[in-house]
């Protein structure tokens, strides 16, 4: 029988990622011969939205959906991403950037972050990821806390996922963490364009390999946006550098399983 998951990643992940108090999202993915990926959005402001377009990066690829030209006030919205299985077992990110133009004109894309799970029950205890923000000015700092509960180290990377109007460098760096041990990664967002009394949606992914299966710990924070931007250059190319990121991940996670395979049964 297809093992099935449905989870959103928001804050307590209880309720649906908001931008500013306007466009809010969710996010299923369904696991069978293949993935369902079902996208949720609502209007929640006074005024309608346009060009509403969502990007989803997974698994090394990315694809998007069909753009939704109005999306009046307080209407709802859904898409469905029919995408391939995961190769190999366990759980690996659907990051998914919505892209639309406000009422005031103004461009801006809100993230969301689903899991996906092959079926199973999992080898081993997950590694647990907090993340807490600093308000944002020009720059917001941020801490991601990562517990261990296992008897080994674990070695892994983080991907930060953040708005378009926030930037990050690296977005993707290594991460250890001690034997039933913490460890705590630090984190600087500059400002790039988000606009001051609104606040913004920040995830941290941190993926490693155990027992010969994928493991993926997410985390989230809601950033109070308190400042102006940064007259700095950009730091990092938002949504192209983050599937760079995360394909690297992959590619990365698949040499480990090979060289894991190779020791497990060497060549006679």
């Amino acid at each position: 029988m297809a093992g099935r998951l449905a989870l959103v990643f928001v804050f307590a992940c209880a309720a649906p990622v908001r931008a500013g108090g306007v466009l809010e999202a969710s996010a299923q993915a369904t696991v069978g011969d293949r993935v369902v990926l079902r996208l949720d959005v609502r209007n929640g402001g006074e005024r309608p939205l346009s060009a509403v377009t969502p990007e989803v990066v997974y698994d090394g690829r990315s694809e998007r959906g069909e753009t939704l030209s109005d999306l009046a006030a307080g209407a709802r919205h859904s898409w469905t991403f029919d995408l391939p299985r995961p190769a190999e077992p366990g759980t690996i990110p659907a990051v998914i950037h919505v892209r639309y133009t406000g009422g005031d004109g103004r461009q801006a894309a809100l993230p969301v972050v689903a899991t996906v799970s092959t079926p199973g029950l999992l080898p081993v205890p997950e590694v647990r990821a907090t993340l807490t923000s600093s308000p944002v000015t020009r720059f917001a700092r941020a801490v991601l806390l990562l517990e261990n509960p296992l008897p080994a180290p674990v070695h892994g990377r983080v991907v930060v996922v953040l708005p378009d109007g926030l930037t990050i460098e690296p977005e993707s760096q290594p991460a250890e963490v001690a034997a039933e041990g913490r460890s705590e990664v630090p984190l600087v967002v500059q400002n790039r364009g988000e606009p001051p009394g609104v606040p913004v949606p920040v995830f941290a992914l941190f993926e490693y390999e155990q027992s010969g299966r994928r493991h993926l710990a997410v985390a989230s924070a809601s950033a109070d946006v308190v400042g102006g931007s940064s007259p700095l250059p950009p730091l990092a190319v938002g949504g192209g550098a983050l599937g760079v990121a995360l394909a690297l991940l992959a590619v990365a996670w698949r040499r480990a399983a090979r060289r894991a395979a190779l020791d497990r049964h060497p060549a006679s």
